[in-house]
């Protein structure tokens, strides 16, 4: 599929269309109240659990969304993508659901290597470049248009999109008096799908987005009126927040999120270590920043029935441990 179509309109449609076409391949992911973190924010929180989804995290329904709707001799070219780990693993796992099918996966070269083990065990080729997210997504770029590939982006295609609105779906359908929900912010492809399914039902809902401080791009949009696709993205530990928006995800959010407000590293630990202790789960860095926005006060949800988008688990045991153990070093923050 050509870039050109990451500008195409976007409508509530495609998100049904998008669930029918998913149904036989993903989870329906529970969503479970926590009496814990309920008594700690003064509000109702629940959980929906992408983390249990399949490849550990909500990436999935999107990559499966899109590779389903390539006809089979677009499969049989080359699949190409650019991941700082979760996406590369949907697109990779979503590949080997069809005949003929090869991804080949553009990492930073200091991606986690749990994600990139992942990433392998579906059958993928990966290929390291570049020092963070901007630089690897030019050269997978190249790397398609030069090679006649397809390229999958990450957040900005609206197959993509579709495929993650399916969640907003699934907590009308279980929650249909919801009055709040709170997104992680990477690229906004999440965001983006959650919030036109929630608000093509009741535009009273209210869709709260955190991004990590490292990589403020929604902020800096939102603020300016205008999508900046290019800024300066510094270290972070939720590494699968260092993107930035696309013109699509940015026209389909920024006059309809309530908010977006940024975390820090400390915050994101602070609210992993809630997770574990409250609700003994483990989840990555990215999948922490609502409830982080939260505690740390930056988000007043009080007495609200609200939804935390919990986005996945995949992190290792020893990097998970550490970071609860010991906290952010200085030489992590590098």
């Amino acid at each position: 599929m050509p870039l050109s179509e990451l500008n195409k309109p976007f409508s509530p449609g495609e998100i049904w269309e998008a669930r029918k076409r998913l149904k036989p391949y993903i989870y329906s992911t529970p969503l479970l109240f926590s009496t814990g973190l309920s008594q700690i924010t003064g509000c109702e929180i629940y959980l929906k659990m992408e983390c249990w989804q399949l490849c550990g995290c909500f990436k999935v329904r999107g990559a499966i969304n899109m590779v389903a709707s390539l006809s089979e001799g677009e499969r049989r070219r080359e699949l190409v993508t650019c991941s700082s780990g979760n996406h590369g693993a949907a697109v990779s796992f979503a590949t080997n659901l069809f005949r003929g099918a090869k991804a080949i996966v553009f990492v930073p070269r200091k991606a986690e290597k749990s994600k990139l083990a992942k990433i392998k065990s579906y059958g993928a080729e990966i290929i390291p470049y570049g020092q963070d997210f901007l630089m690897t997504l030019d050269r997978a770029l190249e790397y398609a248009e030069e090679g006649g590939g397809i390229f999958i982006h990450s957040h900005g295609h609206p197959l993509i999109i579709a495929g993650q609105g399916t969640i907003g779906l699934e907590i009308l359908e279980d929650i249909p008096d919801v009055e709040v929900v709170v997104v992680p912010i990477g690229g906004g492809g999440l965001i983006s799908g959650i919030l036109t399914a929630l608000k093509s039902a009741n535009e009273k809902i209210r869709v709260f987005g955190v991004e990590s401080s490292a990589a403020p791009g929604a902020q800096m949009s939102y603020r300016d009126g205008y999508c900046h696709e290019r800024i300066q993205i510094g270290a972070s530990i939720a590494d699968g927040l260092m993107g930035t928006l696309t013109p699509l995800t940015f026209e389909l959010t920024h006059k309809r999120v309530e908010k977006v407000v940024a975390v820090n590293d400390d915050q994101i630990v602070q609210a992993m270590r809630l997770f574990q202790e409250e609700e003994q789960l483990t989840v990555e860095p990215s999948a922490a920043v609502s409830l982080a926005a939260i505690i740390s006060g930056e988000i007043d949800i009080r007495n609200k029935k609200t939804v935390l988008v919990v986005t996945g688990r995949n992190i290792s045991w020893e990097r998970y441990q550490s970071l609860l153990t010991d906290g952010i070093s200085p030489k992590q923050e590098e």
